[in-house]
């Protein structure tokens, strides 16, 4: 169940199966359940960008893997976290031993996969190596027929060529697009799309702008109906099992011979206890249908606004092509986090733990986020307000890397007797209009009203941004 979900682009649903399967292992467990129970973790909190937590999975996941072969593929699943972090030296110290290995290179599509992930980090480590690395895959996947490790193939080429000859890069790109639609892959394709439309002008890239806001909106609506009937079936079949149980019981009931009152009493309570387990169910479901609607209905608005200006507006004007370009990347990172920005926030014992798990992987080679948590005792804060302080200082870590350019951020929260008082500042460029500021992160600002609380900003270009945040005693 949490492989299809993972699949259908659920990834919180799936992260929260696959630790729901956990509580099943038992010591004589065969060995493989526990590396995929981990794997699938692993790769459920890589797609929600919880890159801390997908590496914890992985380790988990090589501790109870037998064979070498399934060692090689976690640990090629291990690069490519840290690719996605753009740790790329510590991917190469990975990638190059598994390079190496005899029981990969007798798997032709495992070992092409590989020294692709490897040719692109030489890529981007500016290594001449890269090439050779990214042409062997690709002949490997040829010779495999491996049409699914073509298109990565052909995107990293596209990627490379793109500061050698632009005519090749949009050639790769093409074939990278080409190979999507023969796997029927929606991310695949919607990739290569938004790299041509980087790449071309005028009228070309409007032609695959609009291209893409189309497919991102029919896939968008697809897997909203998907994600929705996998709740319905799970639903349904949790339904369909707890009628049974009510009909084993009653047949117990009737063999035992119970005293009739003692009988009428037991049946009551159950019934009663289900009944009232149901209406929860039913008020669960239809308040995350209700709420994956609601988002799905905002994200459409955008799309449509922003295929409404690419129809209307003179894409060959720079200015109007990165309004583009930067709407485009807006609507597709929504997307793909969407599952990840609605989870439960967990407020238990692990609380403080995860949340400076969350803000960790803001951290990057040009950028440190120091946390003092110290003096803040969650143990004694609500659940509704530690809800609150996780959504804001997430939303406060987004708007820090998308438009701070700083390097260096700092955090701290402290506990007193009045209340919570939450500090952010960072180095970064500053803007001179605190509106533009207040706007972005108006959501920000309406949770913290939510619980009562007071939020300031102060920023000036070149000094830097800061949020001064307190919330009373609850």
């Amino acid at each position: 169940m949490s492989e299809i979900q993972r699949l259908k682009n659920d990834f919180s649903g799936s992260e929260a199966t696959v630790t729901e399967a956990i509580k099943y292992l038992k010591k004589d467990t065969k060995k493989s359940y526990y590396t995929f129970i981990y794997n699938n973790l692993g790769l459920a909190y890589l797609e929600q960008s919880n890159y801390s937590e997908a590496n914890k999975y992985y380790y988990k996941s090589l501790e109870f893997t037998s064979d070498e072969l399934s060692k090689c593929i976690v640990k090629n699943n291990i690069a490519y976290n840290y690719i996605h972090q753009e740790n790329y030296i510590k991917a190469r110290e990975v990638l190059e031993l598994l390079r190496l290995n005899d029981s990969l290179k007798i798997n032709f599509i495992e070992y092409a996969r590989v020294i692709d992930n490897l040719g692109y980090v030489l890529y981007k480590l500016n290594d001449k190596k890269a090439f050779d690395y990214l042409i062997q895959s690709k002949h490997l996947r040829e010779k495999n027929r491996d049409i699914v490790g073509l298109t990565s193939s052909y995107m990293h080429l596209a990627e490379y060529y793109q500061k050698v000859d632009l005519d090749v890069a949009k050639n790769h790109a093409l074939k990278a697009y080409e190979m999507a639609r023969k796997t029927n892959n929606p991310d695949d394709k919607i990739e290569a799309l938004q790299f041509l439309t980087k790449l071309s002008e005028g009228v070309e890239a409007k032609k695959y702008a609009i291209q893409t806001f189309k497919l991102n909106d029919s896939i968008q609506t697809a897997r909203q109906q998907a994600k929705n009937q996998f709740a319905k079936i799970k639903y349904d079949s949790q339904q369909a099992l707890e009628e049974l149980e009510k009909q084993k019981q009653l047949k117990e009931f009737s063999v035992i011979g119970i005293v009739l009152l003692f009988g009428i009493g037991t049946f009551a309570y159950y019934r009663i206890k289900k009944r009232n387990r149901k209406k929860i169910k039913e008020t669960a479901y239809q308040t995350e249908t209700r709420i994956a609607k609601k988002l799905h209905d905002e994200l459409a608005n955008d799309v449509h606004n922003t295929i409404a200006f690419a129809e209307t507006q003179d894409l060959l004007n720079p200015k109007n092509k990165d309004t583009l370009l930067e709407n485009l990347e807006t609507i597709y990172n929504r997307t793909r986090n969407i599952s990840n920005e609605n989870k439960d926030i967990d407020t238990g014992e692990l609380y403080l733990e995860k949340l400076k798990a969350m803000l960790a992987t803001y951290n990057s080679s040009n950028r440190n986020v120091i946390v003092n948590m110290d003096a803040f005792n969650h143990l004694k804060t609500s659940k509704e307000v530690k809800v609150v302080i996780h959504r804001v200082l997430q939303e406060l870590m987004v708007n820090m890397k998308k438009h701070s350019q700083c390097s260096l951020a700092s955090i701290s929260i402290k506990s007193s007797k009045i209340g919570l008082q939450i500090n952010y500042s960072d180095n970064g460029i500053g803007v001179a209009n605190l509106l533009n500021i207040k706007n972005g992160l108006q959501n920000a600002e309406n949770r913290i009203l939510s619980i009562n609380g007071t939020i300031t900003f102060d920023t000036l270009p070149e000094k830097g941004f800061k949020v001064k945040i307190e919330i009373p005693k609850q």
